[in-house]
């Protein structure tokens, strides 16, 4: 298919449901400094009978602005996210290509910066900076970071890890050839694995500003196949992202050959480390909660709490001590991710300084 010059075709993943992410996203893009864009949805459905009426109903409304807007789907009752960024890449008539989820934000001037320095670069794919910000169960921003934050790129530190998201990258296909498709056999670190053989090939160009946020809400659903959040589940999640690192392992060996094993080792190494600082702290999950429940503040929630209850007739609530502080974590998080404790948590901090010096 012949390509469009300065065209970007943008690649949104989404789903059935998800809805309100999808023309939140639409309308970001809207507001990009870089006017020549083409978005093309890619919806995976889980089912056959799965409507797309809704997603259709946003498409046709923001036709008027993106006259060239295209909508394709495919069903899959797996998580088939990388079989989405492929029809969109068949589909893509844009002499750049990107990727949006559909619930990651762009800011005004990110596709305008990376593309006016590949034009004046020889370089066939560059990347911006990416914000990692954190909302609650409401939709509240919690935290801004700035984990992917390199001082460049290194091909070296990029195969210990990614830090370069999907949506912070932009390739001129006019610059490159025969760079593959995404592996459909994964379903985790397929944009990871992708990047990696397409910077084996070629040199990425570093534009150090900030483009884009990677949004994570505590009730899982920025991925489009969310998980829930007990303690089986999590174990379950933990167990395939276990696998995932296996299988992406063993496409670095096979990619790029043996040595990609010396620095695995090196990695695996060091998240034992990190591992078993989540250990110490989960270890005292169990005095943490004995901590709050005992603290001025808590009483003053309690209160609060037991006012709510006897109004909406409901039972109260014991304050409890778990057996096991895996048990106590998950208290824990509860109690932190609550808009009272939220509020009071600055004066709970102020007391527990306090109480040391008693």
């Amino acid at each position: 298919m012949e390509k469009k010059d300065n065209l970007i075709s943008i690649i949104i993943r989404t789903m059935p449901g998800r809805e309100k992410f999808l023309d939140k996203c639409l309308f970001i893009l809207t507001g990009q400094v870089y006017k020549f864009i083409e978005p093309i949805i890619v919806v995976q459905k889980l089912k056959e009978g799965d409507s797309l009426e809704n997603i259709q109903s946003i498409e046709s409304r923001w036709k008027n602005y993106f006259t060239n807007i295209q909508l394709l789907s495919h069903t899959s009752a797996q998580d088939a996210r990388s079989r989405s960024l492929n029809m969109g890449m068949e589909a893509a008539t844009g002499q750049y290509l990107a990727f949006l989820d559909d619930d990651d934000k762009v800011y005004p001037e990110h596709y305008s910066n990376i593309i006016e320095r590949l034009q004046k670069s020889k370089h066939a794919w560059a990347y911006a900076d990416i914000i990692l910000a954190t909302y609650n169960i409401d939709g509240q921003l919690v935290s801004r970071e700035t984990p992917f934050k390199r001082e460049g790129y290194s091909f070296l530190n990029h195969i210990k890890g990614n830090f370069i998201p999907i949506h912070s990258f932009v390739i001129d296909q006019f610059k490159v050839e025969n760079i593959g498709s995404i592996d459909e056999t994964m379903d985790k670190n397929e944009d990871y694995e992708f990047l990696l053989r397409l910077a084996f090939k070629y040199e990425p160009l570093y534009v150090e500003k900030f483009g884009a946020e990677y949004s994570v809400r505590s009730d899982g659903t920025n991925t489009i196949m969310s998980a829930g959040s007990s303690p089986i589940e999590l174990y379950e999640k933990r167990q395939k992202w276990i696998e995932a690192e296996l299988k992406l392992n063993h496409r670095k060996v096979t990619n790029f050959g043996w040595w990609v094993r010396e620095i695995s080792e090196q990695t695996a190494t060091h998240n034992k480390c990190l591992e078993q600082i989540n250990y110490e702290l989960l270890k005292e999950s169990k005095r943490r909660l004995k901590n709050i429940y005992r603290s001025v503040c808590w009483k003053f929630i309690r209160l609060f709490r037991k006012i709510n209850w006897k109004l909406r007739q409901r039972p109260k609530k014991k304050d409890i001590i778990p057996e096991t502080n895996a048990e106590a974590a998950m208290l824990l998080l509860e109690i932190y991710s609550s808009k009272s404790w939220q509020i009071i948590c600055p004066i709970y901090a102020i007391e527990s300084i306090l109480r040391q010096f008693k």
